[in-house]
């Protein structure tokens, strides 16, 4: 099976980075020991800019982390996460 991979590229809204910093962090501990995720991590890039990448071994260790009670747990927060990225 192919592996399955996410990139993306996002700007959180403005005086929020510490909040979005917090949000992206319980979402890679969340992947922590997660059968099948192979990386899961962002990065900081200049000003609110920020870099996602996850690497899966398969299609369905990537639904199967979106389904664990951590991920689940970690973007919970739907209003929270809109304000994060300035659509509230």
């Amino acid at each position: 099976m192919a592996k399955v991979s996410m990139f993306g590229k996002f700007t959180c809204a403005q005086a929020k980075r510490q909040e979005m910093e917090a949000a992206l962090a319980a979402q890679v501990a969340a992947s922590n020991g997660a059968d099948g995720v192979e990386a899961y991590s962002y990065h900081r890039g200049d000003d609110r800019t920020y870099w996602f990448f996850a690497l899966f071994s398969t299609m369905e260790a990537m639904e199967a982390l979106s389904r664990t009670e951590a991920m689940q747990a970690a973007v919970a927060d739907r209003a929270m996460l809109r304000r994060l990225f300035g659509t509230d």
